[in-house]
């Protein structure tokens, strides 16, 4: 029973395999098709898309790194600390003066802020004052104070 299993199959592959070869050399040429009309076009795409890229894409990225740094450091020095408080390097109460220090840098940036500010309004206003008291106040409004003739000596006791 086996030798006739074994026949059967014989035969099958007999009778399948012209097919087989004809279906796989269709294949390669329909493939061989495929890649001369794709090929070209395909490369255009990939090229296309690298400019693309390197021209629009790319500078967005260099400056969203540009960008990133500060926070990065920033995440970076935090990530540090907070490792060192875990294993014990840092104690809280370096924490709480390192927290404190911090405060009073804010602070003291803050009330450097306001006070320039309050120096560029004075500023402002003194100009502004000095700007209309000239314009209310000119020079060539004024009017000249009366002429004093010199009389001399002489003259004063002929008169009298």
């Amino acid at each position: 029973m086996s030798h006739n299993g074994k026949s059967g199959v014989r035969h099958a592959a007999e009778m399948v395999t012209p097919y087989a070869v004809s279906a796989k050399d269709n294949a390669m040429s329909y493939a061989q098709q495929a890649g001369a009309y794709f090929g070209p076009r395909a490369r255009r795409a990939a090229a296309q898309a690298r400019v693309r890229y390197a021209t629009r894409v790319a500078p967005g990225m260099e400056r969203a790194r540009a960008a990133a740094g500060p926070a990065r450091e920033e995440a970076s020095a935090r990530s540090q600390a907070a490792l060192a408080a875990l294993r014990g390097d840092i104690s809280p109460r370096e924490i709480r003066c390192a927290v404190r220090r911090r405060q009073r840098r804010a602070r003291a940036g803050r009330m450097a802020r306001r006070l320039g500010l309050l120096g560029l309004a004075a500023g402002g206003a003194l100009a502004a004052w000095k700007w209309w008291n000239s314009q209310t106040n000119p020079d060539w409004l004024m009017e000249p104070s009366p002429a004093t003739e010199a009389v001399p000596e002489a003259e004063e006791g002929s008169l009298g």
